[in-house]
């Protein structure tokens, strides 16, 4: 019995180099992009140029990323015995056995030491600018991000909030029909408040509308691509896909997506009234951005459940660089655009 158990726990099968492997395929760093969103309360509070921020942020992005590591660790080591029946996700390090449930807790306790200690050595900044400066010509207002005790502590929150989310997913959540493309959505708002809390600036509507919005029409289209993988069988792996269907998810897939443009449409004319040029030139871009996404999901079905492979395709991340590119003129260098073609303000 107990050359049983220590066989199992050191995995005798597999070589080092192979469980080194498994441990960075367990992280999941391909998932990594979606903790970018920690850069948008910097862009958008127009503090890009501030480069005594840029090294905490950086720092927040890589916590965010442990976090997200730490889930997806808890998450497989309690999915295991469902996994080993699925096509793709027997042969994760769990299932197959390349990591052993010892070598588990001993990677979340690592995670968990390691987040705590880099939460605590980010550095605070301080600035002679007032938080709340005079307003632009364009009515906004001015803020002059800094990161203070009370700020660190805010970011901590927010980042147990994403852990607790996460977990309260991967213990029911998941099993509710919508609830779980939901509370996925809601663990990307709690990416980009993070980035905005730690450097003190206030967080927008517009930033937690958007981001919950595209999360759910990313979250809805891999649901639509694992039922196209598992058919039949879907249920058998997850009890949620009971109630989904193609027609179910078609359909809303295609009301966020509108909602979404329309969103977006919105933020555009409120935010941007006098950007005539940048409107003009971002409204069939960002139409053309969603329709191509619409349009590779629905000949792909890997790139559905695995977002990170739409960054392969040339159209979609050439439209995404030119729609940054305009963002940032039109935030940064306001009526840049329409005073090069001289075009007066609308009254």
């Amino acid at each position: 019995m107990e050359n049983k158990l220590t066989a199992s726990n050191q995995n005798p099968r597999y070589t080092l180099n192979e469980r080194l492997k498994a441990i960075i395929v367990l992280f999941r760093p391909h998932q990594y992009y979606k903790n970018v969103l920690v850069f948008f309360g910097l862009f958008f509070s127009k503090n890009l140029f501030r480069v005594d921020l840029w090294f905490p942020i950086i720092m927040a992005f890589v916590i965010l990323c442990l976090v997200s590591s730490l889930n997806y660790i808890i998450n497989d080591f309690r999915d295991k015995e469902k996994d080993r029946h699925h096509p793709e996700k027997s042969g994760r390090p769990f299932p197959s056995g390349k990591i052993s449930n010892i070598e588990a807790i001993i990677l979340m306790i690592i995670l968990v030491v390691i987040i705590l200690g880099l939460v605590y050595l980010i550095p605070l900044t301080s600035t002679q600018i007032s938080l709340h400066t005079p307003q632009t010509p364009e009515g906004e207002i001015l803020q002059a991000g800094q990161i203070i005790p009370e700020s660190i502590e805010a970011f901590f929150l927010v980042i147990l909030g994403l852990f607790v989310t996460s977990q309260l997913y991967s213990l029911f959540l998941k099993e509710i029909v919508f609830a779980d493309v939901v509370t996925i959505s809601v663990n990307y708002v709690w990416r980009a408040i993070a980035g905005a809390v730690l450097i003190t600036v206030s967080v927008s509507p517009w930033l937690i509308i958007l981001c919950f919005i595209t999360a759910m029409m990313l979250s809805v289209a891999k649901r639509k691509g694992d039922l196209a993988l598992l058919g039949s069988d879907a249920d058998k792996h997850k009890a949620v896909f009971t109630n989904y269907t193609p027609e179910l998810l078609n359909q809303s897939l295609s009301t966020i997506t509108a909602i979404e443009i329309l969103a977006i449409f919105i933020y555009l004319v409120e935010r941007h009234p006098k950007e005539t040029v940048f409107i003009v030139v971002a409204l069939p871009l960002i139409t053309f951005l969603f329709f191509r996404f619409l349009f590779l999901i629905s000949r792909d079905t890997v790139a559905s459940r695995k977002a990170e492979r739409l960054f392969l395709d040339r159209q979609l991340l050439i439209t995404g660089f030119i729609i940054v590119i305009l963002f940032l003129v039109a935030i940064y260098f306001p009526n840049m655009l329409d005073n090069l073609l001289g075009i007066p303000d609308p009254v």
